[in-house]
């Protein structure tokens, strides 16, 4: 996966790549820091063909949107700014993500049912979050409401010293941890609910 602004040339040695386009605006998500190479690596070690996906914390839309280009069904994303919203629309639009299969919806999964209902009961297959620890930490104690069972939360954007608290919030909520990757002070979790 080759990751470049929508303003620059794809070199002839990358053509073979698969070329995802992200502006991310004013949003978190170029595909450069750890914790979104990290969370992109296990996107694409789990991720099945025809998976609903959900992006929480979306930022320019780029996990979201690898997980359509690698085959997923469906994905949807939230986050909190418009900018973001905005940002994941544009970055959807450009790499040919058609709006049939991309929702983007902004939103607090976190402290607002009503959103989490309106966002899906029991619908996902994977989720993906690469927000910090002080917020997976309280969205572990509600996202299974919108996950199917045995479906996927990889989590990154945590620092090291946070690795443990982050884990026993999982382990409280019932999550099987399968994976904790590592990368530059930052750790992933891929846990299974």
């Amino acid at each position: 996966i080759l990751i470049i602004p929508s303003w620059e040339d794809v070199k002839p040695e990358d053509e073979d790549k698969m070329i995802i386009h992200i502006d991310p605006g004013t949003a978190f998500g170029t595909g450069t820091h750890h914790t979104t190479r990290l969370c992109i690596t296990q996107v694409n070690k789990f991720l099945q063909k025809d998976m609903d996906v959900l992006d929480v914390g979306c930022g320019s839309g780029i996990l979201s949107i690898i997980a359509l280009l690698r085959g997923a069904k469906a994905a949807t994303a939230t986050d909190l700014d418009i900018l973001a919203v905005n940002a994941s629309l544009e970055n959807a639009e450009v790499n040919g993500i058609s709006p049939e299969v991309y929702t983007v919806l902004q939103g607090n999964v976190i402290t607002d049912a009503d959103f989490r209902r309106e966002v899906g009961e029991n619908k996902f297959d994977m989720v993906v979050a690469n927000i910090f620890a002080e917020i997976i930490i309280p969205l572990s104690d509600v996202v299974k409401e919108m996950m199917k069972p045995g479906a996927l939360f990889i989590t990154s954007g945590i620092i090291d010293e946070r690795e443990e608290d982050v884990r026993e919030a999982l382990l409280r909520n019932g999550f099987e941890i399968m994976e904790v990757t590592h990368s530059g002070g930052w750790v992933s979790f891929t846990a299974k609910a």
